[in-house]
């Protein structure tokens, strides 16, 4: 069997708990592939903009081997995009990972450390103004429900991170294994990346 890649999802203060948990459960349903880990700053617990507790596995003191980095969106993204410690952190360790993905506001943070420059993203288009304030030169994708641009994924809305999961196993695994986990979760895998059911909603076109 081969070794198993890690998936890192970087919490802060107000995440988006669905952004986070997500892809974690999704991911979790191969543990013969993929071994799950929470990081923090300092290693302590944040709170979800849903008020729920979580506590991470490692702190920015800890390093953590290539895989899959995951950056949630969530309220907390204003505070956590001008946060010169995860600011240094990321551009130190997203070079190393395989796989890079944000899901809504988390491509905010990508933008700012200079991963997503003079490339292709997508972003919740109800926060796509803000967002699109950081970054040099990047193409958003104004009705896609993901996006990959080499190895970065950006997913657009909290949901979209379940189908930018599926993809990303499909991409590593093959799709009848992304979409036999779709079906033993019972969820309805929107596969084709450039349609956003839901970017007519807030008047993209």
């Amino acid at each position: 069997m081969q070794d198993r890649q890690t998936v890192t999802v970087l919490l802060f203060e107000q995440f988006e708990l669905l952004d986070a948990l997500g892809p974690l459960h999704m991911f979790g349903l191969l543990p013969e592939y993929y071994q799950l880990q929470i990081i923090t700053t300092n290693g302590q617990y944040v709170t979800s903009t849903q008020g729920i507790n979580m506590q991470p596995t490692l702190s920015f003191n800890d390093t953590i081997s290539a895989g899959t980095l995951i950056i949630p969106g969530g309220a907390g993204m204003r505070f956590a995009t001008h946060n010169k410690d995860i600011l240094a952190w990321l551009k130190k360790t997203a070079p190393q990972q395989h796989i890079i993905c944000s899901t809504s506001t988390g491509a905010a943070l990508l933008a700012n450390a200079g991963l997503l420059n003079n490339g292709k993203a997508t972003t919740t288009q109800k926060n796509l103004d803000w967002v699109s304030q950081f970054g040099h030169n990047i193409q958003w994708q104004t009705s896609a429900r993901w996006v990959r641009y080499g190895n970065i994924f950006t997913a657009s809305g909290s949901s979209a991170s379940l189908d930018m999961s599926l993809a990303i196993i499909g991409h590593q695994h093959g799709d009848s294994i992304a979409r036999r986990i779709a079906a033993d979760t019972e969820y309805l895998w929107l596969n084709d990346p450039n349609d956003d059911p839901f970017a007519p909603l807030h008047l993209v076109k």
